[in-house]
C-alpha cells in the first residue's frame, strides 16, 4: 500500500513538473514541414522559413539583441532583434535564448552576405519543450 501510494505521488510530481509540449511527447508545437536546419539557411535567401539550430553566442550591441548559432558568429546565420522591437519580450532577450535549440521563423535575408532573420516579435521564436515562453 505504501509502495502505491509512494508511486502516486512521485507519478504526480513528475506530470506537474513537465512541460505541456513534454507532456505530448512533441518538442515543437510548429510543424515540421518548413524547417531548415541553420546551415542550411543560405539555401532558403527571400524565402519565409523555419530555421531550426542551437543559440551558443549571444551579445547586444546598441540596443540590438544577436542570436548566433555558431562561434564565432562571423559569417554564419544568425537572428536579430532589433532595439526597437526588444519592448515586445518579456525576457532578456541575449541571456533567455542562450544555449537553447530554438526555431526561428521569418524571411530570410542577407545582410553583408550573411544569412540572417530579423525577429519582431517573441511569437517567431520557439524554445524547444517550451514554446513561445518569452511573450
Amino acid at each position: 500500500m505504501v509502495y502505491v501510494f509512494v508511486v502516486l505521488v512521485w507519478l504526480s510530481l513528475s506530470i506537474v513538473a513537465i512541460p505541456n509540449s513534454v507532456a505530448q511527447g512533441s518538442e515543437w508545437t510548429t510543424p515540421n514541414a518548413n524547417v531548415v536546419p541553420w546551415t542550411n539557411a543560405v539555401n532558403y535567401v527571400g524565402k519565409n522559413a523555419i530555421v531550426e539550430g542551437a543559440i551558443v553566442y549571444t551579445y547586444v550591441y546598441k540596443g540590438n539583441s544577436f542570436l548566433d548559432f555558431h562561434d564565432p558568429y562571423q559569417g554564419y546565420f544568425y537572428g536579430v532583434v532589433f532595439a526597437s522591437d526588444s519592448n515586445n519580450f518579456k525576457c532578456s532577450i541575449a541571456q533567455f535564448y542562450l544555449n537553447k535549440e530554438v526555431r526561428i521563423t521569418g524571411t530570410i535575408q542577407l545582410y553583408n552576405g550573411v544569412p540572417e532573420i530579423i525577429v519582431h516579435t517573441p511569437s517567431q521564436i520557439e524554445v524547444a519543450y517550451q514554446g513561445f515562453t518569452c511573450s
